[in-house]
């Protein structure tokens, strides 16, 4: 079983809104409303479709986040962020119009999927909607961490080491084939939380030579021109021991 926890990306089912284009410094919805917004709320966000590639440093997308974590009181906006709480509260009924009871009785503008791990800077992702069995590195975007949507599954990272390492066990062979075993083509989603659990990381480090590994990093390095050495692996190996009593909390 993972020691570390899988997380599923934001949730806010309010795409005509949240979904937002970035055209000449101005933010575009999906009613092609035009609007300014302070930069503080607005990520960057990646959905399955982005998961194309190895390391992903860009996204397509941006979103409002409008919590730091679940249930969070958002009554700061108004007062912090008068421009996006102006954009948000235009289109309240669009927030009010969701059907699902997560919504009820919780703040205005409410989002779900959303806690520490999402601002974490470096992620390791997989889409849970396509089969292809590859992960991706998704590193921050001028400094600020990209978001999921609640398609993708994430394991978060402030080390990026710790990132590269997760991400060379992740593609390896051996998690490919123990995947296939463990999933179903015909499933709406290939890939869940309590699949992504199955995957024993802490194993999987254990059949990895050293000379395997840096020749990994030595290619993700000049691939992506990434920084990444082989310092930090003991450290992390230990991280990933299995514990009888909690799950490990996530990150040095």
């Amino acid at each position: 079983m993972c020691s570390f926890e899988w997380r599923q990306g934001l949730k806010h089912d309010c795409s005509t809104i949240m979904e937002l284009d970035k055209v000449n410094g101005h933010y575009v919805n999906a009613l092609n409303e035009k609007t300014e917004l302070e930069s503080d709320l607005v990520y960057g966000i990646l959905k399955s479709s982005d998961l194309k590639n190895t390391i992903l440093k860009a996204s397509r997308k941006y979103t409002i986040v409008t919590q730091k974590k679940i249930g969070q009181d958002t009554s700061y906006i108004k007062s912090q962020y008068p421009k996006t709480y102006q954009y948000l509260f235009n289109h309240q009924s669009s927030f009010e119009a969701r059907k699902s009871s997560i919504y009820k009785d919780k703040p205005s503008f409410s989002i779900f999927g959303i806690g520490d791990y999402s601002f974490k800077p470096f992620k390791v992702v997989i889409s849970g909607l396509y089969k292809t069995f590859h992960f991706t590195l998704v590193l921050p975007d001028n400094e600020k961490p990209l978001m999921l949507d609640d398609t993708c599954y994430m394991l978060s990272f402030d080390n990026p080491d710790y990132a590269v390492y997760t991400l060379i066990l992740l593609n390896s062979q051996t998690t490919k084939e123990l995947l296939k075993s463990i999933t179903f083509s015909d499933a709406k989603r290939t890939f869940t939380k309590e699949v992504l659990m199955r995957i024993d990381l802490y194993k999987l480090s254990k059949q990895f030579l050293d000379y395997q590994l840096q020749a990994e990093i030595k290619n993700l390095n000049e691939k992506y021109s990434l920084c990444i050495t082989i310092d930090n692996w003991n450290s992390f190996v230990e991280q990933l021991k299995p514990v009888q009593t909690k799950q490990i909390a996530m990150f040095t």
